[in-house]
């Protein structure tokens, strides 16, 4: 057992301490990111047919809020935390399948695919 005042267990203390304090400024950045950038990004791009004020609400998915997005629609959650390939969003964006090609209009560019990836891989980290 670990003294208290013992150098291994104020060691192990300390690192107990920045790994939290690690985790909750990855969740931050995981929160800013969605509404600084990734948002945003959803509110031009994909809100008319995914969100609250869509004429009709495609897929029963909504982007506008973190807890929305996990939530997911008629094919499920639409983002798995950091996993990227099994992401459905990422696969919608991506044009990796013939039946979801989001948006319809056209790709996005490749930045702001990036930018959507860089989110659900922070989303990860935050939930470590």
């Amino acid at each position: 057992m670990l003294d208290h005042r013992s150098p291994d267990c104020r060691l192990l203390l300390a690192a107990i301490i920045l790994l939290t304090f690690a985790t909750n400024c990855i969740a931050e950045d995981a929160d800013k990111l969605f509404k600084d950038s990734v948002r945003p990004l959803f509110e031009r791009k994909c809100f008319q047919c995914h969100s609250s004020k869509a004429d009709e609400l495609k897929g029963n998915l909504k982007l506008e809020t973190v807890e929305s997005i996990l939530k997911g629609g008629d094919q499920g959650p639409a983002v798995v935390p950091g996993d990227t390939q099994n992401s459905f969003l990422l696969r919608a964006i991506r044009y990796q399948g013939e039946d979801f090609q989001m948006p319809p209009s056209g790709r996005l560019p490749d930045a702001d695919v990036a930018l959507i990836e860089k989110w659900v891989k922070a989303l990860g980290e935050g939930a470590k």
